[in-house]
C-alpha cells in the first residue's frame, strides 16, 4: 500500500534550477517512490537565515510512497547530502534542501521528523507550490484547508519563475 506525500526542494546556491532538476531525477530513483505531481517553480527570499542570503528557487513534488517516513527522510538526507548539504539543522546557504511536507494523513512528532512539516502554515514558499498542485488538501493537525492559512500578502512574496505543473494521473 502506498501513501501520498508532499515534498518541498529548495536551493539558494549555485545554478539552481539545475540543482531542483537534479534532485527531481534523483527523488525518481529512490524505490518504492512514484512521483505524481510536481508544481511549477518559485523564487522567494531566504527566511529565518542570518545575514544577506541569495533567494531560493523551490518546487513541491507529490508522490506515492510504500515506505515508512523515516526511511523516505533517509533517502532525502543521503541524497542533500550526496548534492553538498552539510551542516543540517542549520540555517546556512544549501544548494539542496528536501523537506517531507505531508505524509499522507500521518501525525509524526520525534526527536528527528515532525510530519506535517512544523512550519507548513507559516511558509508561503511552501504553501504556495502545494496548493498548485492540490488545493483542496486539508492539514492534518488543524483540519483546516491549507489555503486558508494563505494570505494575499503571501502570494506576493512567492514569485512565480517557471511555469512546470505536470500531472501524471
Amino acid at each position: 500500500m502506498t501513501e501520498t506525500v508532499y515534498i518541498l526542494l529548495g536551493s539558494n546556491i549555485g545554478d539552481r534550477e539545475k540543482n531542483l532538476t537534479h534532485a527531481l531525477n534523483a527523488i525518481e530513483q529512490i524505490a518504492g517512490l512514484e512521483i505524481v505531481a510536481t508544481s511549477s517553480i518559485y523564487v522567494s527570499e531566504a527566511v529565518d537565515m542570518e545575514g544577506e542570503n541569495p533567494s531560493f528557487m523551490n518546487q513541491v513534488i507529490m508522490a506515492e510512497y510504500q515506505f515508512t517516513p523515516n526511511a523516505l527522510l533517509s533517502e532525502l538526507e543521503a541524497l542533500e547530502k550526496a548534492m553538498g548539504r552539510t551542516g543540517k539543522g542549520q540555517k546556512l546557504p544549501r544548494a539542496m534542501d528536501l523537506d517531507i511536507l505531508m505524509f499522507g494523513d500521518r501525525i509524526v512528532d520525534t526527536d528527528n521528523l515532525v510530519i506535517p512539516h512544523r512550519e507548513l502554515l507559516n511558509r508561503p514558499f511552501a504553501m504556495v507550490p502545494l496548493l498548485e498542485i492540490m488545493p483542496e488538501l486539508i492539514h492534518p493537525v488543524t483540519g483546516t484547508p491549507i489555503a486558508d492559512h494563505v494570505s494575499e500578502q503571501d502570494k506576493q512574496e512567492v514569485i512565480l519563475y517557471k511555469e512546470h505543473v505536470a500531472r501524471v494521473f
